[in-house]
């Protein structure tokens, strides 16, 4: 475990394919109580030379701190190739050993050993997780309980105006959502459609992999076997999420995944089970719905 002690130590460790920096103080209790945590999860890569963890006590190296924009101890910070892609603030455990657990299985797989060429391509690969929709198979894509308004397509290319999904009636409303690779999502972003604050969905679950069969009649009239009550027990890896009104940060909620349960999915589906109006017969409305990651 490396300890930062300059400006010029710490531009020469971002520069790695990973660098994780544990910023903290000898005074915060809670850095004390997550310290040995973050000791545990770096010691399976104290031989490697691309994935670097490392520790900054504030009040020694405090033009480090300036530099990252530390305000709060602990906080947690992620490089990759130089450009920070990510934190976790405070003493979340588990937060924090999901977010080890994604970006190093990344880093693993995109960074190379210290002083190797590196593939420009590989480079762009491994800057950080961005947008999935690019990746959304429309054709395959399926909706639930949709609105006639409602599409997919909505999903990767969001409207300037109105919204991407909608339930037809009660709070209810099922999401298929395949992609035309492999990718390793980290979260998802779901912003509240315009006037629709009450709209907006409060329990949802997440299943990967979800097997759904699509076939058509003699005359060309499509079906396929997704169903509100049962396709997410075929799920290989779900997760469930109870999102409050408060999270709603200037309208957008963040749902983080679970490393463990959604590395090299190809397909994800959501399934709307409730929103913050409290009423089932009130339909759930997103205004825009955005998958975070990587290609696996």
């Amino acid at each position: 475990m490396q300890e930062i002690k300059s400006l010029s130590q710490f531009n020469k460790l971002k520069s790695n394919p990973l660098l994780i920096i544990d910023f903290y103080a000898t005074w915060c209790g809670p850095c004390k109580v997550i310290s040995p945590a973050f000791e545990r999860l770096a010691k399976p890569h104290e031989s490697s030379t691309s994935i670097i963890f490392a520790k900054c006590d504030v009040d020694k190296a405090k033009d480090v701190s300036q530099t990252c924009g530390i305000t709060a101890m602990p906080t947690f910070q992620f490089f990759m190739n130089g450009a920070k892609v990510d934190e976790v603030k405070g003493a979340d455990v588990q937060q924090l050993t999901t977010k080890i657990g994604y970006y190093t299985a990344a880093a693993a797989k995109e960074g190379p050993a210290a002083g190797a060429s590196k593939p420009a391509e590989s480079k762009s690969a491994a800057s950080g997780p961005g947008s999935l929709r690019s990746l959304i198979d429309i054709d395959d894509a399926r909706l639930l309980n949709n609105s006639n308004l409602s599409s997919v397509k909505n999903i990767a290319s969001p409207p300037p105006a109105g919204y991407a999904v909608a339930s037809a009636s009660g709070a209810r409303l099922l999401i298929h959502i395949p992609f035309t690779q492999a990718v390793t999502p980290s979260h998802l972003q779901i912003t509240i459609a315009k006037g629709a604050g009450s709209n907006a969905p409060s329990r949802i679950q997440i299943g990967t992999n979800v097997p759904v069969r699509i076939s058509k009649s003699p005359e060309g009239v499509e079906s396929n076997d997704l169903d509100m009550d049962s396709s997410l027990s075929k799920a290989e890896n779900s997760q469930a999420f109870n999102v409050f009104s408060d999270e709603y940060v200037d309208g957008k909620a963040e749902l983080k995944l679970k490393a463990s349960k959604f590395t090299a999915i190809k397909s994800l589906t959501i399934r709307i089970d409730a929103n913050l109006s409290g009423d089932e017969k009130t339909v759930s409305k997103i205004g825009t719905l955005d998958i975070i990651g990587i290609k696996a």
